[in-house]
């Protein structure tokens, strides 16, 4: 799978009276019980061949995904391969 670098944009204002909420990767970690750090390291270990989900806006370096994202976030994390897979590092022939 080929990894394509997102268009990010300026986003428009909030409308007066309204302010919206994005979960960053410290939310996302408590989803799993993982630090944010695990779901850095998600975002870039697997970005050419299971990419994580976009985020949804990106305040200063922060990125944020909107709460109605967790199942497909969930269904990502799900299928994202094991502790394992790709076999690790040969064993010494004995």
């Amino acid at each position: 799978m080929e990894h394509v670098e997102p268009q990010i944009t300026d986003g428009p204002a909030a409308p007066a009276g309204m302010t919206y909420r994005y979960a960053d990767m410290v939310e996302i970690g408590t989803w799993f019980n993982v630090s944010h750090r695990a779901v850095a390291n998600w975002r870039s270990r697997y970005a050419d061949s299971h990419p994580f989900p976009e985020p949804d806006v990106i305040i200063g370096r922060t990125p944020g995904w909107s709460p109605d994202r967790r199942s497909e976030i969930e269904q990502w994390e799900a299928a994202r391969p094991g502790q394992g897979a790709g076999g690790g590092r040969p064993r010494k022939a004995e």
